[in-house]
Protein backbone atom coordinates (compact mmCIF):
# COMPACT_ATOMS: atom_id res chain seq x y z
CA UNK A 1 0.00 0.00 0.00
CA UNK A 2 1.43 3.41 -0.99
CA UNK A 3 2.10 6.07 1.62
CA UNK A 4 -0.57 8.37 0.23
CA UNK A 5 -3.28 5.75 0.81
CA UNK A 6 -2.61 5.00 4.49
CA UNK A 7 -4.63 7.95 5.82
CA UNK A 8 -7.48 7.16 3.41
CA UNK A 9 -7.45 3.56 4.61
CA UNK A 10 -7.77 4.68 8.22
CA UNK A 11 -10.76 6.88 7.36
CA UNK A 12 -12.50 4.06 5.49
CA UNK A 13 -11.91 1.72 8.42
CA UNK A 14 -13.55 4.22 10.77
CA UNK A 15 -16.55 4.62 8.47
CA UNK A 16 -16.90 0.85 8.36
CA UNK A 17 -17.65 0.86 12.06
CA UNK A 18 -20.89 2.73 11.43
CA UNK A 19 -22.04 0.46 8.66
CA UNK A 20 -20.33 1.83 5.53
CA UNK A 21 -18.46 -0.52 3.25
CA UNK A 22 -16.68 -0.28 -0.06
CA UNK A 23 -15.32 -2.79 -2.55
CA UNK A 24 -13.58 -3.07 -5.89
CA UNK A 25 -14.73 -5.33 -8.70
CA UNK A 26 -12.40 -3.96 -11.36
CA UNK A 27 -10.22 -6.19 -13.53
CA UNK A 28 -9.11 -9.33 -11.76
CA UNK A 29 -5.36 -9.87 -11.33
CA UNK A 30 -3.56 -12.04 -13.84
CA UNK A 31 -2.56 -14.54 -11.19
CA UNK A 32 -3.22 -15.29 -7.56
CA UNK A 33 -0.74 -13.65 -5.18
CA UNK A 34 1.94 -15.90 -3.78
CA UNK A 35 2.04 -16.15 0.00
CA UNK A 36 4.83 -14.34 1.80
CA UNK A 37 7.43 -16.56 3.38
CA UNK A 38 10.45 -16.27 5.57
CA UNK A 39 13.33 -14.39 3.95
CA UNK A 40 16.70 -15.85 3.03
CA UNK A 41 19.53 -14.91 5.35
CA UNK A 42 22.37 -15.17 2.87
CA UNK A 43 23.30 -16.09 -0.67
CA UNK A 44 22.74 -19.75 0.08
CA UNK A 45 19.02 -19.09 0.23
CA UNK A 46 18.46 -20.66 3.62
CA UNK A 47 15.46 -18.94 5.25
CA UNK A 48 15.56 -17.21 8.60
CA UNK A 49 12.80 -15.82 10.77
CA UNK A 50 12.50 -12.23 9.58
CA UNK A 51 9.26 -10.55 10.70
CA UNK A 52 6.93 -9.75 7.82
CA UNK A 53 6.56 -6.14 8.89
CA UNK A 54 10.24 -5.30 9.27
CA UNK A 55 12.92 -4.98 6.56
CA UNK A 56 15.83 -7.36 6.82
CA UNK A 57 19.08 -5.57 7.72
CA UNK A 58 21.41 -4.86 4.83
CA UNK A 59 25.05 -5.79 4.77
CA UNK A 60 25.50 -6.19 8.52
CA UNK A 61 29.04 -7.46 9.10
CA UNK A 62 29.32 -10.80 10.86
CA UNK A 63 31.18 -10.61 14.18
CA UNK A 64 34.71 -11.96 14.20
CA UNK A 65 35.04 -15.46 15.65
CA UNK A 66 38.03 -14.32 17.70
CA UNK A 67 39.30 -10.92 18.80
CA UNK A 68 42.24 -9.52 16.85
CA UNK A 69 45.76 -9.53 18.16
CA UNK A 70 46.66 -6.84 20.67
CA UNK A 71 48.14 -3.78 19.03
CA UNK A 72 46.96 -4.75 15.52
CA UNK A 73 46.07 -1.87 13.20
CA UNK A 74 42.31 -1.54 12.66
CA UNK A 75 41.14 -2.39 9.15
CA UNK A 76 39.51 0.69 7.57
CA UNK A 77 35.99 0.24 6.21
CA UNK A 78 35.59 0.44 2.42
CA UNK A 79 34.93 4.00 1.30
CA UNK A 80 31.64 3.01 -0.38
CA UNK A 81 30.24 1.34 2.75
CA UNK A 82 28.41 3.90 4.93
CA UNK A 83 28.56 3.46 8.69
CA UNK A 84 24.80 3.80 9.12
CA UNK A 85 23.10 0.38 8.89
CA UNK A 86 20.10 1.82 7.02
CA UNK A 87 22.24 3.29 4.22
CA UNK A 88 22.84 1.23 1.05
CA UNK A 89 25.62 2.55 -1.20
CA UNK A 90 25.00 2.45 -4.97
CA UNK A 91 28.21 4.04 -6.23
CA UNK A 92 29.37 7.57 -6.92
CA UNK A 93 27.86 8.82 -3.67
CA UNK A 94 24.33 7.71 -4.60
CA UNK A 95 22.61 5.76 -1.86
CA UNK A 96 19.35 4.41 -0.48
CA UNK A 97 18.22 5.21 3.04
CA UNK A 98 15.80 2.45 4.00
CA UNK A 99 14.81 4.44 7.10
CA UNK A 100 12.80 6.57 4.66
CA UNK A 101 10.81 3.56 3.43
CA UNK A 102 7.21 3.02 4.67
CA UNK A 103 6.74 1.34 8.03
CA UNK A 104 5.19 -1.75 6.42
CA UNK A 105 7.96 -2.03 3.80
CA UNK A 106 9.45 -5.51 3.41
CA UNK A 107 12.89 -5.90 1.87
CA UNK A 108 12.02 -9.50 0.97
CA UNK A 109 8.59 -8.93 -0.58
CA UNK A 110 8.18 -11.17 -3.61
CA UNK A 111 10.87 -13.61 -2.48
CA UNK A 112 9.27 -16.87 -1.35
CA UNK A 113 10.68 -20.33 -0.71
CA UNK A 114 10.11 -21.18 -4.37
CA UNK A 115 9.71 -17.93 -6.35
CA UNK A 116 11.13 -14.48 -7.14
CA UNK A 117 8.19 -12.44 -8.44
CA UNK A 118 8.25 -9.38 -10.70
CA UNK A 119 5.46 -7.29 -12.24
CA UNK A 120 5.22 -5.44 -15.54
CA UNK A 121 2.75 -3.29 -17.48
CA UNK A 122 2.91 -3.36 -21.29
CA UNK A 123 0.75 -2.49 -24.30
CA UNK A 124 -0.90 -5.70 -25.43
CA UNK A 125 -3.39 -3.59 -27.37
CA UNK A 126 -3.15 -0.42 -29.47
CA UNK A 127 -0.47 0.86 -31.86
CA UNK A 128 2.40 -0.47 -29.73
CA UNK A 129 0.84 -3.87 -29.05
CA UNK A 130 3.77 -5.58 -30.74
CA UNK A 131 5.80 -4.96 -27.59
CA UNK A 132 3.24 -6.63 -25.33
CA UNK A 133 4.91 -10.05 -25.33
CA UNK A 134 8.27 -8.79 -24.01
CA UNK A 135 7.34 -9.92 -20.49
CA UNK A 136 6.35 -13.31 -21.93
CA UNK A 137 9.83 -13.49 -23.46
CA UNK A 138 11.43 -12.71 -20.09
CA UNK A 139 9.42 -15.55 -18.56
CA UNK A 140 10.45 -17.94 -21.34
CA UNK A 141 14.10 -16.96 -20.82
CA UNK A 142 13.94 -17.90 -17.13
CA UNK A 143 11.97 -21.05 -17.89
CA UNK A 144 15.02 -22.14 -19.87
CA UNK A 145 17.88 -21.01 -17.61
CA UNK A 146 16.18 -22.32 -14.49
CA UNK A 147 15.94 -21.12 -10.88
CA UNK A 148 18.03 -18.40 -9.25
CA UNK A 149 19.26 -19.45 -5.83
CA UNK A 150 16.69 -22.27 -5.84
CA UNK A 151 13.77 -20.02 -6.77
CA UNK A 152 11.89 -19.72 -10.07
CA UNK A 153 11.55 -16.24 -11.56
CA UNK A 154 7.88 -15.38 -12.18
CA UNK A 155 6.63 -12.50 -14.33
CA UNK A 156 3.13 -11.05 -13.74
CA UNK A 157 2.04 -8.72 -16.55
CA UNK A 158 -0.99 -6.58 -17.42
CA UNK A 159 -2.09 -4.68 -20.52
CA UNK A 160 -2.07 -0.87 -20.43
CA UNK A 161 -2.53 -0.08 -24.13
CA UNK A 162 0.33 2.46 -23.77
CA UNK A 163 -2.05 4.66 -21.76
CA UNK A 164 -0.27 6.06 -18.65
CA UNK A 165 -3.44 6.14 -16.53
CA UNK A 166 -3.90 2.42 -17.12
CA UNK A 167 -0.26 1.82 -16.19
CA UNK A 168 -0.90 3.57 -12.87
CA UNK A 169 -3.97 1.43 -12.22
CA UNK A 170 -2.08 -1.74 -13.10
CA UNK A 171 0.91 -0.95 -10.91
CA UNK A 172 -1.09 0.21 -7.88
CA UNK A 173 -3.31 -2.87 -8.01
CA UNK A 174 -0.33 -5.18 -8.38
CA UNK A 175 1.39 -3.55 -5.40
CA UNK A 176 -1.66 -4.34 -3.27
CA UNK A 177 -2.73 -7.67 -4.77
CA UNK A 178 0.44 -9.39 -5.96
CA UNK A 179 3.44 -10.30 -3.87
CA UNK A 180 6.24 -8.66 -5.90
CA UNK A 181 9.93 -8.02 -5.40
CA UNK A 182 9.65 -5.18 -7.90
CA UNK A 183 8.75 -4.25 -11.47
CA UNK A 184 10.81 -5.02 -14.58
CA UNK A 185 10.34 -3.96 -18.19
CA UNK A 186 7.50 -1.41 -18.13
CA UNK A 187 7.24 0.14 -21.61
CA UNK A 188 6.93 3.82 -22.42
CA UNK A 189 8.37 7.08 -21.10
CA UNK A 190 5.06 8.64 -19.98
CA UNK A 191 3.98 5.30 -18.54
CA UNK A 192 7.10 4.91 -16.42
CA UNK A 193 7.00 8.56 -15.37
CA UNK A 194 3.41 8.08 -14.22
CA UNK A 195 4.42 5.39 -11.70
CA UNK A 196 7.96 6.46 -10.79
CA UNK A 197 6.99 8.51 -7.73
CA UNK A 198 4.69 5.89 -6.19
CA UNK A 199 7.34 3.19 -6.65
CA UNK A 200 10.13 5.40 -5.32
CA UNK A 201 8.10 6.50 -2.29
CA UNK A 202 7.37 2.89 -1.47
CA UNK A 203 10.96 1.71 -2.06
CA UNK A 204 9.92 -0.72 -4.80
CA UNK A 205 12.43 -1.46 -7.61
CA UNK A 206 11.46 -0.14 -11.04
CA UNK A 207 14.05 -1.96 -13.13
CA UNK A 208 14.98 -1.81 -16.78
CA UNK A 209 12.38 0.64 -18.06
CA UNK A 210 11.82 -0.04 -21.76
CA UNK A 211 12.50 3.57 -22.71
CA UNK A 212 15.65 5.64 -23.13
CA UNK A 213 14.43 8.76 -21.39
CA UNK A 214 17.54 10.42 -19.86
CA UNK A 215 15.64 10.91 -16.58
CA UNK A 216 16.18 7.25 -15.70
CA UNK A 217 19.88 7.91 -15.05
CA UNK A 218 19.25 9.75 -11.77
CA UNK A 219 20.23 7.55 -8.81
CA UNK A 220 20.76 10.55 -6.54
CA UNK A 221 17.05 11.45 -6.65
CA UNK A 222 15.40 8.23 -7.89
CA UNK A 223 17.60 5.34 -6.77
CA UNK A 224 14.86 2.74 -7.33
CA UNK A 225 14.54 3.44 -11.10
CA UNK A 226 16.78 2.31 -13.99
CA UNK A 227 16.58 1.82 -17.77
CA UNK A 228 17.76 -0.94 -20.09
CA UNK A 229 17.94 1.09 -23.33
CA UNK A 230 20.37 3.61 -24.76
CA UNK A 231 19.54 7.13 -23.62
CA UNK A 232 17.66 9.10 -26.27
CA UNK A 233 20.22 11.85 -25.82
CA UNK A 234 23.05 9.46 -26.70
CA UNK A 235 21.07 8.04 -29.62
CA UNK A 236 20.51 11.53 -31.01
CA UNK A 237 24.24 12.26 -30.76
CA UNK A 238 24.96 9.20 -32.90
CA UNK A 239 22.33 10.32 -35.44
CA UNK A 240 23.97 13.73 -35.72
CA UNK A 241 27.45 12.26 -36.10
CA UNK A 242 26.23 9.91 -38.83
CA UNK A 243 24.46 12.65 -40.79
CA UNK A 244 27.53 14.89 -40.58
CA UNK A 245 29.78 12.05 -41.78
CA UNK A 246 27.38 10.88 -44.52
CA UNK A 247 26.17 14.18 -45.95
CA UNK A 248 28.35 16.85 -44.40
CA UNK A 249 27.76 20.40 -43.16
CA UNK A 250 24.63 22.01 -44.54
CA UNK A 251 22.60 18.78 -44.42
CA UNK A 252 18.89 19.25 -43.79
CA UNK A 253 16.65 17.06 -41.67
CA UNK A 254 12.92 16.62 -41.11
CA UNK A 255 11.80 15.16 -37.78
CA UNK A 256 8.69 13.13 -36.93
CA UNK A 257 8.44 12.84 -33.15
CA UNK A 258 6.00 11.30 -30.70
CA UNK A 259 4.09 14.04 -28.89
CA UNK A 260 5.10 12.84 -25.42
CA UNK A 261 8.12 12.83 -23.11
CA UNK A 262 10.04 10.36 -25.26
CA UNK A 263 9.46 12.26 -28.48
CA UNK A 264 10.41 15.55 -26.86
CA UNK A 265 13.64 14.07 -25.47
CA UNK A 266 14.63 12.83 -28.94
CA UNK A 267 13.57 16.06 -30.65
CA UNK A 268 15.32 18.40 -28.21
CA UNK A 269 18.52 16.35 -28.13
CA UNK A 270 18.65 16.10 -31.92
CA UNK A 271 18.03 19.84 -32.37
CA UNK A 272 20.91 20.59 -30.00
CA UNK A 273 23.47 18.30 -31.60
CA UNK A 274 22.27 19.21 -35.12
CA UNK A 275 23.31 22.81 -34.50
CA UNK A 276 26.72 21.60 -33.32
CA UNK A 277 27.22 19.60 -36.53
CA UNK A 278 25.96 22.21 -38.99
CA UNK A 279 22.71 20.35 -39.67
CA UNK A 280 19.57 22.39 -40.35
CA UNK A 281 16.24 21.11 -38.99
CA UNK A 282 14.06 22.02 -41.96
CA UNK A 283 10.75 20.92 -40.41
CA UNK A 284 9.41 18.88 -37.51
CA UNK A 285 6.02 17.42 -36.64
CA UNK A 286 4.79 15.95 -33.36
CA UNK A 287 2.23 13.18 -33.65
CA UNK A 288 -0.37 11.79 -31.26
CA UNK A 289 0.81 8.51 -29.63
CA UNK A 290 -2.76 7.19 -30.02
CA UNK A 291 -3.10 8.23 -33.67
CA UNK A 292 -4.36 5.67 -36.16
CA UNK A 293 -1.74 6.73 -38.74
CA UNK A 294 1.07 9.20 -39.37
CA UNK A 295 0.62 9.20 -43.14
CA UNK A 296 -0.63 12.79 -43.35
CA UNK A 297 2.24 13.98 -41.15
CA UNK A 298 4.76 12.46 -43.55
CA UNK A 299 3.13 14.10 -46.54
CA UNK A 300 3.53 17.46 -44.79
CA UNK A 301 7.18 16.76 -43.92
CA UNK A 302 7.91 15.73 -47.51
CA UNK A 303 7.35 19.34 -48.56
CA UNK A 304 10.62 20.21 -46.81
CA UNK A 305 12.54 17.99 -49.26
CA UNK A 306 15.05 17.42 -46.45
CA UNK A 307 18.09 15.21 -46.95
CA UNK A 308 17.24 13.10 -43.91
CA UNK A 309 14.04 11.93 -42.23
CA UNK A 310 14.40 11.21 -38.50
CA UNK A 311 11.56 9.05 -37.16
CA UNK A 312 11.71 9.67 -33.40
CA UNK A 313 8.79 7.38 -32.73
CA UNK A 314 8.00 3.75 -32.00
CA UNK A 315 5.80 0.77 -32.72
CA UNK A 316 3.66 0.64 -35.84
CA UNK A 317 4.42 4.30 -36.55
CA UNK A 318 7.92 3.41 -37.84
CA UNK A 319 6.84 1.15 -40.73
CA UNK A 320 3.90 3.47 -41.43
CA UNK A 321 6.28 6.38 -41.88
CA UNK A 322 8.68 4.43 -44.07
CA UNK A 323 5.90 2.97 -46.25
CA UNK A 324 4.38 6.43 -46.74
CA UNK A 325 7.73 7.92 -47.82
CA UNK A 326 8.17 5.06 -50.30
CA UNK A 327 4.95 6.19 -52.02
CA UNK A 328 6.23 9.76 -52.45
CA UNK A 329 8.81 11.34 -54.79
CA UNK A 330 10.84 12.29 -51.68
CA UNK A 331 13.92 10.10 -51.18
CA UNK A 332 15.56 11.04 -47.87
CA UNK A 333 17.99 8.98 -45.84
CA UNK A 334 15.68 7.43 -43.23
CA UNK A 335 16.85 7.15 -39.62
CA UNK A 336 14.43 5.45 -37.23
CA UNK A 337 14.57 5.02 -33.46
CA UNK A 338 16.31 2.00 -31.97
CA UNK A 339 13.00 0.73 -30.56
CA UNK A 340 11.93 -0.06 -34.13
CA UNK A 341 14.76 -2.53 -34.67
CA UNK A 342 12.83 -5.82 -34.89
CA UNK A 343 12.76 -7.07 -38.47
CA UNK A 344 9.92 -9.54 -37.93
CA UNK A 345 7.80 -7.14 -35.90
CA UNK A 346 8.11 -3.96 -37.99
CA UNK A 347 9.86 -4.48 -41.33
CA UNK A 348 8.87 -7.90 -42.64
CA UNK A 349 5.24 -6.72 -43.02
CA UNK A 350 6.25 -4.00 -45.52
CA UNK A 351 8.93 -6.10 -47.25
CA UNK A 352 11.15 -4.35 -49.83
CA UNK A 353 9.74 -0.94 -48.87
CA UNK A 354 11.92 -1.17 -45.76
CA UNK A 355 15.13 -1.56 -47.75
CA UNK A 356 17.57 1.20 -46.78
CA UNK A 357 16.16 2.04 -43.35
CA UNK A 358 18.90 2.96 -40.85
CA UNK A 359 19.15 3.02 -37.07
CA UNK A 360 21.55 2.89 -34.14
CA UNK A 361 21.54 -0.81 -33.32
CA UNK A 362 22.43 -1.94 -29.80
CA UNK A 363 21.15 -5.53 -29.68
CA UNK A 364 21.09 -8.57 -31.94
CA UNK A 365 17.93 -9.37 -33.91
CA UNK A 366 17.13 -13.08 -34.13
CA UNK A 367 15.41 -12.48 -37.50
CA UNK A 368 18.62 -11.03 -39.00
CA UNK A 369 19.78 -13.58 -41.59
CA UNK A 370 23.40 -12.37 -41.26
CA UNK A 371 23.39 -13.56 -37.61
CA UNK A 372 22.21 -17.10 -38.33
CA UNK A 373 25.46 -18.55 -36.94
CA UNK A 374 25.72 -16.22 -33.93
CA UNK A 375 25.77 -18.25 -30.68
CA UNK A 376 23.30 -15.95 -28.86
CA UNK A 377 20.86 -15.94 -31.78
CA UNK A 378 21.06 -19.71 -32.15
CA UNK A 379 20.41 -20.21 -28.44
CA UNK A 380 17.43 -17.80 -28.34
CA UNK A 381 15.85 -19.39 -31.40
CA UNK A 382 16.38 -22.89 -30.02
CA UNK A 383 15.04 -21.92 -26.59
CA UNK A 384 11.87 -20.38 -28.03
CA UNK A 385 11.24 -23.23 -30.45
CA UNK A 386 11.78 -25.72 -27.63
CA UNK A 387 8.95 -24.02 -25.71
CA UNK A 388 6.63 -24.00 -28.71
CA UNK A 389 7.07 -20.31 -29.65
CA UNK A 390 7.96 -18.96 -33.09
CA UNK A 391 11.25 -17.01 -32.60
CA UNK A 392 10.02 -14.33 -34.99
CA UNK A 393 6.56 -13.96 -33.47
CA UNK A 394 5.80 -10.68 -31.74
CA UNK A 395 8.49 -9.52 -29.28
CA UNK A 396 9.33 -12.67 -27.34
CA UNK A 397 12.97 -12.55 -28.50
CA UNK A 398 13.30 -8.97 -27.23
CA UNK A 399 12.33 -10.32 -23.83
CA UNK A 400 15.42 -12.53 -23.91
CA UNK A 401 17.68 -9.46 -24.15
CA UNK A 402 15.95 -7.98 -21.08
CA UNK A 403 16.02 -11.37 -19.35
CA UNK A 404 19.78 -11.66 -19.85
CA UNK A 405 20.33 -8.42 -17.91
CA UNK A 406 17.83 -9.31 -15.17
CA UNK A 407 19.50 -12.72 -14.84
CA UNK A 408 22.89 -11.12 -14.24
CA UNK A 409 21.43 -8.70 -11.69
CA UNK A 410 19.76 -11.53 -9.75
CA UNK A 411 22.94 -13.61 -9.74
CA UNK A 412 24.91 -10.68 -8.34
CA UNK A 413 22.24 -9.98 -5.72
CA UNK A 414 22.15 -13.64 -4.70
CA UNK A 415 25.86 -13.50 -3.94
CA UNK A 416 25.54 -10.54 -1.56
CA UNK A 417 24.98 -10.72 2.19
CA UNK A 418 21.26 -11.26 2.65
CA UNK A 419 20.76 -12.77 -0.81
CA UNK A 420 18.07 -11.63 -3.23
CA UNK A 421 16.12 -8.73 -1.79
CA UNK A 422 15.10 -5.25 -2.88
CA UNK A 423 18.18 -3.36 -1.70
CA UNK A 424 20.63 -5.94 -3.02
CA UNK A 425 18.78 -5.85 -6.33
CA UNK A 426 19.43 -2.10 -6.57
CA UNK A 427 23.06 -2.46 -5.47
CA UNK A 428 23.58 -5.10 -8.16
CA UNK A 429 22.01 -3.17 -11.03
CA UNK A 430 23.63 0.18 -10.24
CA UNK A 431 27.04 -1.51 -10.05
CA UNK A 432 26.68 -4.00 -12.91
CA UNK A 433 29.59 -4.78 -15.22
CA UNK A 434 29.28 -7.62 -17.71
CA UNK A 435 29.46 -8.31 -21.44
CA UNK A 436 26.00 -9.01 -22.81
CA UNK A 437 25.84 -11.84 -25.34
CA UNK A 438 22.77 -10.26 -26.89
CA UNK A 439 24.43 -6.87 -27.44
CA UNK A 440 25.92 -5.70 -30.72
CA UNK A 441 29.64 -6.51 -30.55
CA UNK A 442 29.01 -8.06 -27.12
CA UNK A 443 29.16 -4.49 -25.83
CA UNK A 444 29.44 -4.13 -22.06
CA UNK A 445 26.52 -3.33 -19.81
CA UNK A 446 28.16 -1.16 -17.16
CA UNK A 447 26.94 1.26 -14.48
CA UNK A 448 28.52 2.80 -11.40
CA UNK A 449 25.78 4.65 -9.55
CA UNK A 450 26.08 8.41 -9.93
CA UNK A 451 29.43 8.09 -11.72
CA UNK A 452 27.94 6.24 -14.69
CA UNK A 453 24.15 6.00 -14.63
CA UNK A 454 23.41 4.65 -18.12
CA UNK A 455 23.62 0.95 -18.89
CA UNK A 456 23.79 1.09 -22.71
CA UNK A 457 26.24 3.58 -24.20
CA UNK A 458 27.43 1.79 -27.34
CA UNK A 459 25.77 1.12 -30.68
CA UNK A 460 26.43 0.84 -34.37
CA UNK A 461 24.73 2.54 -37.31
CA UNK A 462 23.25 -0.21 -39.47
CA UNK A 463 21.17 -0.27 -42.65
CA UNK A 464 18.44 -2.78 -43.41
CA UNK A 465 18.95 -4.75 -46.61
CA UNK A 466 15.93 -6.60 -47.97
CA UNK A 467 16.49 -8.89 -50.95
CA UNK A 468 15.94 -12.45 -52.13
CA UNK A 469 18.23 -13.73 -49.36
CA UNK A 470 16.04 -12.24 -46.67
CA UNK A 471 16.33 -9.20 -44.41
CA UNK A 472 19.47 -8.29 -42.49
CA UNK A 473 21.06 -5.36 -40.71
CA UNK A 474 24.31 -4.35 -42.42
CA UNK A 475 26.88 -2.32 -40.44
CA UNK A 476 27.79 1.03 -41.98
CA UNK A 477 29.86 2.25 -39.04
CA UNK A 478 32.08 0.85 -36.35
CA UNK A 479 30.64 0.39 -32.85
CA UNK A 480 30.35 3.94 -31.48
CA UNK A 481 30.95 3.89 -27.74
CA UNK A 482 30.30 6.61 -25.18
CA UNK A 483 30.99 4.25 -22.26
CA UNK A 484 31.33 6.25 -19.05
CA UNK A 485 30.92 9.57 -20.88
CA UNK A 486 27.20 10.07 -20.33
CA UNK A 487 27.64 10.36 -16.57
CA UNK A 488 24.44 10.93 -14.65
CA UNK A 489 21.24 12.88 -15.28
CA UNK A 490 21.91 16.56 -14.75
CA UNK A 491 25.60 15.92 -14.26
Amino acid sequence: MSKSWRSLFALLAALALVGSACGNDDDAPVSEPAPATAAPADASGQPTDVPDDEPAPDDEPAPDDEPGEAGAEPVPAPTETPSEPDIVALGGGAEIDIAECPDEWDNYAGVTDSEIRFGSSLPRSGALAGFGSISDGIQLYFNDVGPIDGRSVVMVSRDDGYVPARTVTNVEEMIDVENLLGFAGILGSPNNLAVRDVLDENCIPQLMNLTGLPLWGDPANYPWTTSVLMSYETEARVWCRHIADEIGPGATAAVLALDNDAGEAWRASFSECAADHGIEVADEVKHDPQAASVGADLINLAASDADVLVVASSGAFCPQAVATVASLPWEPVMLVANGCQSISLFWAPIGPLADGVRLVNTQKDVADTSLADDEWVKWVRSSLEGQGVDPEAASHALGYSVGEVLHEVLLQAAGMDGGVNRTNLMRAIWQMDFEARGAIGNSPRVMDGANDSYMVEAGRVEELVVDAEGARWTPISEVIAFEGETGTFGG
